[in-house]
Order: structure tokens, then C-alpha cells, then sequence
């Protein structure tokens, strides 16, 4: 009941973003699409400009979005925080600050993005984008039920239980653990490049789920109960995304490191560039309907 209780606040916390970013895109479509020389004679002008009413209001707001996204890099190195949700609960949150917060400062800007402000908007753009990335990467690691990354050891051991599962449980034969195997194999072989194998990750869980289903409807023994045909088809499933994982387990840790040490310097750049734009902009006055 608690998942699913979290799921519903996670997709209308999704719902309340994405809304909201919609509908003031769609309220100030007119003035976004008139030409810069002509907005100061646009009736929305003093309400939709940077410095305007709703305009320094997106900004702000996506501003504080952007700081909380450092709330999950908080909770992964200081340990009182860690009995406040899974990791995984607050990557979610941080993916949810980095996409809607991202869009408010892009209305924000009124897609007006000159001088330092560009340099600030591309900054952003590059963060959202190798996080869009490093998401990507993320989920194709094993992970605990708290988040955190399952050493190769804890790996082995769970596609062992599994594996035990499916014969000495749910009475599979033992040839069939490794025909899942090869299930989960396809695709990777020696002459699969990392580029190859990155462009296929996307769609390959829904590829997987389709052979696993294949190999399901000639493998489960005739006259299983429905229920004992679940059980087995959710642990084969686990069973052929872990093998899966483990393969990619060298490629993907080290592509993981070097998005990191990309993704960082990217973040940081954003930081202070979105500082120095409100310092500016609070020395100027250029706030809440003052300035051009």
C-alpha cells in the first residue's frame, strides 16, 4: 500500500509540473512568439518579461527547484539523512527538480538568451542534459531496495538465489537457467561496441520482456496454476534483467564514472553562473516589474 501510495503522490507531483509548466507556456504563447523589438508594445509586456510579475515569479521558483536538486547529493554523503526515504525516493525528487525546474527559468527568460544569461541558460541546458543521460545509466545498475548500488559480489549472490528459485521452487529444469542466459546475452557479444550497445539500452528492456515471454509460453510446465505461472514469469524476468546487468556490469560502471566527472563541472558552471544573474540582477533592481 505504501509503493503504491508513493507512485500516486510521485506521478501527480509529475502531473502538477508538467501542468503548470503547460499552461504558462500556452498562457504567454503570444507574447513568447512576438519578436524582441516588438515585446515592450505587447499588452503582457510588464507581467511576462525576466523582470516582470509572473516572469521573476517562474525564476524564482525554478531557481529553488534547481538548488533543491542538491538535496539528493546531500542525502547520499551525510548519514543522519538516510533513514528519511530511499535513495531512490530523493533521485526521483532530483529528476523532478531538474526537468521542471529548468523549464520555469526557460519561460523565465521569456526565450530571450543574450550576454551572461546565455551562458547561464546553456550551462542548465548541459546539466538537464547529462542528467537526462546519467539517468539513462543509472537504472541499468543492480541497486538495493534502499538505492544504493549493489556491489558485483551482492549481484552473483542474487542471480544465485534465483536461479535456485526457478529449479528447486518453481521447478523449472536446470537447462532452462541457462537457455535465460542466452536470453539475456543477445546483443552483446565481442563485437557489440558500447555505442551499439548504449543506442540498443532504451528499447532493449521491452525486446528482453518479449523473449522472456516467448521462452515463458514453451517453458512453464503444462497445467500450471495461474498464480504459480506469475511467480515464474516475474522471477525469470528479474532473472534475464539481472544476467543482463551483470554483462554490462564493466562497460557501464566505468561510462558511469566518466559522465560523473562530466556531468560535475557542468553543475557547478550552472551554480555560479545563476548566482552572479540574481546578484545582477538584484543590484540592478531589475525585479518584480523594475527594469527592461
Amino acid at each position: 500500500m505504501g509503493r503504491f501510495l508513493g507512485k500516486l503522490f510521485h506521478g501527480a507531483l509529475w502531473a502538477a509540473g508538467l501542468g503548470a509548466v503547460a499552461w504558462f507556456t500556452w498562457q504567454g504563447a503570444d507574447y513568447y512568439t512576438t519578436p524582441l523589438i516588438d515585446r515592450p508594445h505587447h499588452p503582457g509586456y510588464w507581467m511576462l518579461k525576466p523582470g516582470g510579475g509572473q516572469g521573476h515569479l517562474l525564476g524564482v521558483v525554478g531557481s529553488v527547484l534547481m538548488v533543491a536538486m542538491l538535496l539528493y547529493s546531500v542525502r547520499r554523503r551525510w548519514r543522519p539523512l538516510r533513514r528519511f526515504g530511499s535513495l531512490s525516493t530523493w533521485l526521483k525528487f532530483h529528476i523532478f527538480c531538474g526537468v521542471i525546474g529548468p523549464l520555469l527559468v526557460i519561460l523565465h527568460s521569456s526565450f530571450k538568451v543574450t550576454g551572461l544569461v546565455a551562458l547561464s541558460f546553456w550551462s542548465m541546458i548541459l546539466v538537464a542534459a547529462s542528467g537526462v543521460l546519467g539517468r539513462y545509466l543509472y537504472v541499468q545498475i543492480p541497486r538495493r531496495r534502499s538505492g544504493d548500488a549493489m556491489t558485483l559480489e551482492e549481484t552473483e549472490e542474487r542471480r544465485r538465489r534465483l536461479s535456485r528459485r526457478l529449479v528447486d521452487d518453481l521447478g523449472l529444469d536446470p537447462s532452462a537457467v541457462g537457455e535465460i542466459d542466452g536470453l539475456a546475452a543477445t546483443g552483446l557479444g565481442p563485437g557489440a561496441g558500447l555505442l551499439r550497445v548504449l543506442l540498443r539500452l532504451p528499447w532493449e528492456g521491452l525486446v528482453l520482456r518479449f523473449r522472456v515471454r516467448r521462452y515463458l509460453a514453451r517453458s512453464v510446465p503444462r497445467g500450471a496454476s495461474p498464480t504459480l505461472t506469475r511467480e515464474i514469469g516475474e522471477t525469470v524476468a528479474e532473472r534475464a534483467l539481472l544476467e543482463r546487468r551483470v554483462l554490462l556490469w564493466d562497460r557501464l560502471h566505468g561510462l558511469f564514472h566518466y559522465w560523473h566527472v562530466a556531468h560535475k563541472p557542468f553543475a557547478i558552471v550552472m551554480y555560479l553562473f545563476m548566482i552572479v544573474h540574481v546578484a545582477v540582477a538584484l543590484m540592478t533592481g531589475y525585479a518584480w516589474g523594475s527594469g527592461g
